[in-house]
């Protein structure tokens, strides 16, 4: 037999890669070697079968051929059971479960069987460009408008903001394919106002047009990736309504940024989606972090909203991006925040037209946003209804991100007030004692709500209380397992850190604070601190004391119903200076000046 080879073959829109690719008498094998082991598993075959399954659905010049998917561990003797070599109607081959000895004669076997001497063109099939069969858009439609989209954002309130929000946008969608437009809309709001909903439900409703109209959601946030693809998987598979297509279909509609910007730097051509919406828009890089992170590509040596602008303007008749925009909330250093996405589209695209709220301007993270420059920019349209201003994460009460902003801001007074107006609706307490805090938030818990604790991921000085804050959790068994799972939120074992969090909510919250904010000598504002080494290192440059406010907001507004407050008592200075307890009783004495209640 002849053919061609490639090892290790990178999906890369899906974030996948396959161990071997054979092209053989026109016919594809997708390869999983699974070596030294002995045993065929279920989850390895699933594995096998699934990278199979993405090859048909998603790569074009595989759309007609057959594709064999073929499982190896190595050393496992023959497989016993009988193996059907039938093909699906979509020409893909059943799996085959073979050891190192099987593979050749079974490869051989099933090119006898739907093989010809048709070549396959090695170049053109190598780089294939990624595209969406009709076949898994049909299942990503049943996938993903079959149930309440609502549901994985938890949304009880604020409604009438979403659907005002979604109405506008979808306006701009048919102006943008009517007149052959393109256009970048900005959605902005309080922390929990729904901004991901509006995502997720305009890619529910951009499917129900059909192919003219896809759109993928796209997030640089690992963990919301993960959660929201796990979320809708086990909805389907619950319902019993889990084909061979869905799981391939959800991963096509949520999308890691980072896979969809390799993805199409590699090649010049228009995405199949005509519309864009990325989350956290905000967190993008800016020019500098992108060189240093792509040394060897040039073409990713430009800032992030400057490489998306360009990769949705290839499409020559119309465009849409949907920038939703978590203000406040820039944690990762690099981050250019949204006025990058501003300028871009004034200055480098000149064919974009641009959407956005006024009340961004009110917000407190983008200081250095250019006001003039966008008011001053005929293709600038403010629109009211694109600022969501209701939160729906903390459904109870919609000051609650307003609380937060005072308190963090030095504005006791203020926080004290809010805090009598939702306390009785929304509970906040604060605790010396950690063992307390858990059985304080474990009573809170009914029926399928979740509780979790929290911590900064510079709060190194909690380990003693036994926090430990790891930069690698199973994010989606910790916000979707059972409770009684120990990997699960509820069971307060495992930590969740700014980073794993920010995007996603859970219903109860325990809050750690540690050193690494703490008030100043004067009592009237904070200091910063990074720990390294063996003591703690103030942080001097503005950006990364905003980071570290930024990530204690995200942390104190993932609640929706309520939380708690932990601050250790600390230690005398001379036993662990560390941990002197004058840092955290400055905090605490803070919390209680914000009119917070103790829990003892």
């Amino acid at each position: 037999m002849e053919g061609d080879i490639i090892f290790e073959y990178d999906i890369v829109r899906l974030g996948k890669r396959i161990d071997v690719i054979m092209l053989i008498r026109h016919m594809v094998f997708s390869l999983e070697f699974k070596n030294g082991k002995n045993i065929f598993t279920a989850q390895d075959a699933q594995q096998a079968e699934d990278y199979a399954i993405d090859i048909k659905n998603f790569h074009k010049e595989s759309e007609d051929l057959y594709v064999c998917p073929i499982l190896i561990a190595t050393d496992a003797p023959k497989y016993k059971k009988a193996q059907s070599l039938d093909a699906y109607p979509d020409k893909q081959v059943h799996l085959q479960r073979e050891n190192i000895e099987t593979l050749i004669p079974k490869v051989i076997q099933l090119t006898g069987l739907y093989g010809d001497n048709t070549q396959i063109d090695f170049e053109k099939w190598f780089n294939s460009p990624y595209r969406p069969t009709p076949t898994i858009i049909a299942a990503a439609v049943e996938a993903y408008i079959a149930h309440d989209i609502s549901e994985i954002a938890n949304s009880e309130a604020g409604q009438d903001d979403i659907d005002v929000c979604e109405g506008r946008i979808n306006e701009i969608i048919s102006y943008a394919m009517s007149n052959n437009k393109k256009c970048v809309c900005f959605v902005t709001g309080v922390p929990g106002a729904g901004k991901t909903l509006v995502g997720l439900d305009t890619v529910a409703k951009n499917l129900k047009r059909g192919k003219s109209s896809l759109s993928v959601y796209l997030s640089g946030n690992g963990p919301l990736v993960d959660v929201l693809r796990e979320a809708l998987k086990r909805s389907e598979k619950s319902k019993k309504q889990y084909t061979r297509e869905t799981s391939a279909a959800i991963d096509a509609l949520i999308q890691s940024s980072y896979a969809f910007k390799r993805d199409n730097a590699a090649h010049n051509q228009p995405t199949p989606e005509n519309i864009m919406i990325f989350d956290e828009a905000q967190r993008v890089w800016d020019q500098s972090k992108m060189s240093s992170k792509h040394k060897n590509d040039p073409l990713m040596s430009v800032s992030e909203p400057h490489l998306l602008y360009s990769i949705m303007d290839r499409h020559q008749d119309w465009a849409v991006m949907i920038c939703l925009v978590g203000l406040g909330q820039d944690i990762y250093d690099g981050e250019v925040g949204i006025n990058e996405w501003f300028r871009c589209g004034v200055q480098d695209f000149p064919q974009w037209e641009m959407y956005y709220s006024p009340a961004i301007f009110n917000q407190i993270e983008d200081l250095n946003i250019d006001k003039e420059m966008i008011k001053s920019c005929r293709r600038c349209h403010p629109i009211n209804e694109l600022h969501l201003k209701t939160s729906i994460r903390s459904f109870r009460a919609d000051k609650q991100c307003q609380f937060v902003d005072n308190l963090l801001n030095n504005d006791p007074e203020s926080t004290k007030k809010i805090y009598s107006m939702i306390s009785s609706k929304y509970p906040i307490l604060v605790t010396r004692d950690y063992q307390k805090a858990k059985q304080w938030v474990r009573s809170q818990v009914r029926g399928s709500q979740r509780c979790g604790v929290l911590a900064c991921s510079s709060a190194q000085r909690l380990k003693p209380e036994g926090i430990y804050i790891t930069s690698d959790i199973d994010v989606k068994n910790w916000f979707l397992a059972p409770s009684d799972d120990l990997r699960s939120s509820n069971m307060l074992e495992i930590v969740a850190s700014e980073f794993k969090i920010q995007g996603l909510e859970i219903d109860w919250a325990l809050v750690c604070w540690d050193a690494d904010l703490r008030r100043n000598a004067k009592g009237d504002g904070w200091d910063h601190y990074n720990f390294r080494g063996s003591k703690w290192n103030k942080r001097h440059k503005e950006e990364q004391k905003r980071y570290l406010v930024n990530a204690y907001r995200v942390l104190l507004t993932r609640a929706r119903q309520g939380m708690i407050i932990f601050v250790p008592k600390g230690v005398d200075p001379e036993i662990d200076p560390t941990r002197d307890k004058a840092y955290y009783d400055g905090i605490y004495n803070y919390l209680l000046q914000c009119g917070i209640q103790t829990y003892t």
